[in-house]
């Protein structure tokens, strides 16, 4: 049962937490490891500095996207975070990311925190400090309630090795990203009443992608025999390369692998989902780029939500169905 069908019948459901305030439950957070944090400033201020450079830097004339840090940054940068080892020998800032709004932050706990003490309380620590240096800055007569950022953070916990040169790009590439998405605000707000075949939508992306005709549905059906996914596979791609657009919730292995293949080759996509978006939500690693270059438009018929939800039959039914429907089929 949904959690929208359980309140429709009057059921208690359990509220469920921002992602800033999640942890996973099943992982010991005083134990080694390496995580990557994200802190927000409250209401989205940028008090840690601005955005300078150019997308296209030409080496001795421009330089590319990088924030220039506020006093507040530089405090932070000099000061703040080098008492997180202080205080904590056995925390290792491997790498940090300043933002105008926020803050990224890759920790290496070395080796077990002390008892009593779990990596919360090394996030609460340095907030402390960097609201105490904000109070300092900004010349205020008491400590500003409520503090510097927002509540709760989010954490990332390494898994495998490969995930750590991913965090360490993506660190890297932040400012370009910011500089990207400011460029082309456009294709980046979340549209969150858009009608489309007669259903009031959420949206992110280039909805002109809607207006183009040539549009073909890519769904396989486990009927299918090896030849005539290999046919509909080489009509889809053909669409593609011709400038259609593949629309599509990619569901099935088989789905996915097409609109992989169709997204390598710089295709039009609209991909339909079962989730809408959150407020600050944005497309994520190269389906960024895919939205930035106009090529993407992410649909989802039903609002966003925090549950940890597998899609149920009915709903992947009812977004292939969507999918037929925008591609006149």
């Amino acid at each position: 049962m949904t959690r929208e069908e359980a309140l429709s019948l009057g059921k208690a459901v359990a509220p469920t937490q921002p992602s800033m305030q999640r942890r996973m439950r099943s992982h010991d957070y005083h134990r080694a490891g390496f995580y990557m944090l994200t802190l927000v400033v409250r209401d989205r201020q940028p008090l840690f500095g601005s955005l300078q450079g150019c997308l296209n830097a030409v080496p001795g004339v421009s330089e590319p996207p990088h924030v220039v840090p506020s006093p507040l940054g530089r405090a932070i940068l000099e000061e703040e975070i080098l008492k997180v080892h202080r205080y904590y020998p056995m925390v290792d800032v491997w790498r940090l990311c300043l933002m105008p709004d926020h803050l990224h932050i890759i920790l290496r706990v070395t080796d077990d925190l002390p008892a009593g003490k779990h990596l919360g309380h090394v996030v609460a620590g340095f907030k402390s400090g960097c609201n105490k240096a904000y109070w300092r800055l900004s010349q205020m007569a008491s400590p500003p309630r409520p503090g510097l950022f927002e509540e709760g953070y989010n954490d990332k916990i390494l898994i495998h090795e490969g995930q750590l040169d991913t965090w360490k790009r993506y660190l890297i590439d932040n400012p370009r990203r910011l500089l990207v998405k400011r460029q082309h605000p456009g294709l980046f707000t979340i549209l969150r009443e858009l009608t489309v075949e007669g259903e009031v939508c959420q949206a992110v992306g280039n909805h002109f992608l809607l207006d183009i005709p040539d549009k073909m549905a890519v769904i396989v059906h486990r009927r299918y025999t090896d030849v005539e996914n290999e046919r509909l596979r080489a009509e889809w791609l053909a669409c593609g390369e011709r400038g259609g657009v593949l629309v599509s919730a990619a569901i099935s292995p088989k789905e996915k692998a097409v609109l992989r293949e169709s997204f390598n080759r710089g295709h039009r996509i609209i991909l339909l989902r079962e989730n809408g978006f959150p407020p600050l939500y944005k497309p994520s690693g190269e389906s960024f780029y895919a939205c930035a270059q106009g090529l993407l438009l992410e649909l989802s018929p039903w609002p966003y939500h925090n549950d940890r939800r597998v899609i149920t039959r009915l709903q992947c039914l009812h977004l292939n169905a969507l999918a037929e429907r925008l591609a006149g089929r």
